[in-house]
C-alpha cells in the first residue's frame, strides 16, 4: 500500500486547526461570561474593584482655593404649625420609654434645622472637613439624625442597653441589614459612591437616620433659624439646592464673586 505524505499533513494540520479553532472558541465563551457576571451580579464583584471603579468616575477635584467666596443664608418655614407623630412602645420600654415622638419637621427660631443644603454642580474646590462620621443610637434615636460624609466608612454605634437593627437603604451602595446588639464593638459601614442613604432599625420602626454621602465638599447642615455657610467657594455661577426630609427639594440659581457674600434663602412651606 502506498503511503501519501502530503495527504497526511493535510489531515494533521485540519485536525490543529480544529482544535485552535475550539480552544479559541473556549477562551472567548469564558470571556463572556465573566462579563456577564460583572455586570449582572455585583455582589460578586470584590470590594476593591468597586473603590477603584467609583473612584474612576469621581467628577469632583480638589484644589487649592484663592479668590472664593461664601454663600449664607436661612432655611424658613411657612407652613402650619408642626406636630408629632406618636409612636407607641410596645418593647425595651426601659430604654426607649412608653411612647416616642418624632417631629417631621424641625422649626427652631421660625427656621428650619437639619435640611442639607448643597451646590449641585459644582466640579472642583476645596478638600471635605466633615464631623466625624459616626452615628451613635441612644434612647432609641439615632444621634444626629441627619449625618453629612465623604464617600468611605462611618461607624455606628448602640450606647442603649437594648438590642438594634441597621438596615441600611441606598440606591447606589451596598445594602446592609445587621443586627446590632448592645455592649458591642462599633458597626463600620462602607459608603463609597455619593447618594443619599437611609437607615432605619427594623425593631424600633420610628428610628431612622438620613446619611448624605457628598459628592462634593460644599454640603452644610442647617442649624438654629435655619442658618447655614458654605465657604471658600470658587467663583462662578452654580445651582444650590435644600433638602428636607418631608418638604422636599428646591433650587435656586447663585453667582458667587470673589470676596463677598451671596446671600441665598429658602421658604418651605408645609406639604
Amino acid at each position: 500500500m502506498h503511503f501519501d505524505p502530503d495527504f497526511h499533513f493535510e489531515v494533521a494540520n485540519q485536525g490543529e486547526t480544529t482544535m485552535t479553532r475550539k480552544r479559541n472558541t473556549i477562551i472567548f465563551s469564558l470571556f463572556v461570561l465573566v462579563g456577564v457576571q460583572l455586570i449582572l451580579l455585583p455582589g460578586l464583584i470584590p470590594d476593591g474593584v468597586r473603590v477603584v471603579s467609583a473612584a474612576a468616575t469621581a467628577s469632583y477635584t480638589i484644589t487649592q482655593v484663592s479668590g472664593g467666596g461664601t454663600i449664607a443664608g436661612k432655611i424658613l418655614y411657612s407652613g402650619k404649625p408642626v406636630r408629632p407623630k406618636r409612636f407607641p412602645v410596645t418593647q425595651d420600654m426601659s430604654t426607649c420609654g412608653k411612647t416616642k415622638e418624632i417631629y417631621p419637621v424641625k422649626v427652631e427660631q421660625e427656621g428650619v434645622a437639619e435640611a442639607v443644603v448643597w451646590l449641585d454642580d459644582i466640579t472642583s474646590g476645596k478638600a471635605f472637613n466633615f464631623p466625624e462620621p459616626v452615628i451613635d443610637q441612644k434612647n432609641c434615636e439615632f444621634v444626629p439624625h441627619v449625618l453629612l460624609i465623604q464617600p468611605g466608612a462611618m461607624k455606628v454605634l448602640n450606647t442603649d442597653l437594648c438590642s438594634h437593627n441597621i438596615h441600611v437603604f441606598s440606591s447606589a451602595n451596598r445594602e446592609v441589614n445587621q443586627n446590632n446588639p448592645p455592649n458591642t464593638a462599633p458597626l463600620e459601614l462602607t459608603l463609597m459612591r455619593p447618594d443619599h442613604a437611609m437607615i432605619r432599625c427594623e425593631i424600633h420602626k420610628w428610628m431612622q437616620a438620613d446619611v448624605f454621602v457628598a459628592k462634593n465638599a460644599y454640603y452644610a447642615l442647617s442649624g438654629a433659624g435655619g442658618a447655614y455657610t458654605l465657604t471658600d467657594v470658587p467663583p462662578g455661577k452654580y445651582h444650590i439646592k435644600v433638602w428636607q426630609e418631608t418638604l422636599g427639594t428646591k433650587t435656586q440659581e447663585v453667582t458667587v464673586e470673589t470676596g463677598k457674600t451671596a446671600t441665598v434663602s429658602f421658604n418651605l412651606g408645609s406639604k
